[in-house]
């Protein structure tokens, strides 16, 4: 049985909780559950389709379609669909001009994912020349479908280091400063490593750099936005409400709900 500290007050304890919890991203556990339910296309169509709008809601429903009529369901949505914050900017020519070079990329997006190969460097070469809108956290984005959801293990997560997404990299600033980023961060990937921190939601290899850098987010919106353990739960769940039968049993394929002031941080 896994024990947490009810008050964390360092990195190493605060990514404990934050992926044993399921908090550090509750929707990469309901697409785990949902592939051993509505199969191997299901499971990668929700992921593309997150890739798209990052939002729970409207990646359940584009599921449902296979092939064309999965590209035309996001096009036809284009105008109406909720954007997760991630995707904000997904709009206008821009975000008409990412959707087009998903879709060129992979016609049939059961196998969006067979397009790339297994290592950091390698998605963000391909997100680099054949995606539009696909940066440094929509490459990472890949790489966690791909490894923690749908089976298809990132090898090498080398590089990553000198090419963070904005808000790790200024978490990183803040928690250890004067440091350079790449030095910093590879020592907090030793130190989680050396912690046996094991990375979810299948917990069948340590956590990574994949998980350092998204708990680095969530320590930054803690400490200094009010953030709490349990919110991001909360929140994926609250996406999925009003989308249909398989959006409703999603919402029991996540962690639980964990209550408000369950755990103190003090950063």
């Amino acid at each position: 049985m896994i024990t947490l500290p009810t008050v964390v007050n360092n990195f190493a304890d605060f990514m404990r909780v934050d992926i044993y919890t399921g908090d550090s991203d509750p929707v990469y556990w309901a697409v785990d559950r949902a592939r051993q339910q509505w199969g191997e296309g299901w499971a990668t169509r929700f992921c593309v389709a997150m890739l798209a709008y990052y939002h729970t809601g409207t990646a359940c429903r584009a599921a449902d379609h296979e092939g064309e009529a999965f590209w035309n369901y996001l096009k036809f949505s284009y105008a109406s669909a909720p954007r997760g914050s991630e995707r904000r900017h997904f709009r206008g020519a821009a975000g008409s001009k990412a959707l087009a070079t998903m879709e060129s990329f992979s016609p049939d997006p059961d196998k969006f994912f067979h397009h790339f190969t297994s290592s950091y460097a390698a998605v963000k070469r391909v997100c680099e020349s054949s995606l539009h809108s696909f940066g440094p956290y929509f490459q990472l984005k890949v790489c966690d479908y791909m490894d923690r959801c749908l089976g298809i293990k990132i090898e090498s997560y080398a590089g990553l280091e000198r090419n963070l997404p904005t808000e790790p990299a200024a978490a990183i600033e803040l928690l250890m400063p004067g440091v350079p980023v790449p030095q910093a961060f590879k020592f907090l990937c030793d130190e989680v490593k050396s912690k046996g921190i094991l990375a979810a939601p299948s917990f069948d290899r340590l956590a990574g750099p994949a998980e350092v850098e998204t708990s680095l987010c969530g320590w930054k919106t803690t400490k200094f936005k009010g953030n709490w353990f349990g919110a991001d739960i909360l929140d994926k769940r609250e996406a999925l409400k009003g989308y249909g039968d398989k959006a409703d049993q999603m919402v029991g394929m996540m962690p639980p709900l964990v209550p408000k002031g369950t755990f103190t941080c003090v950063l």
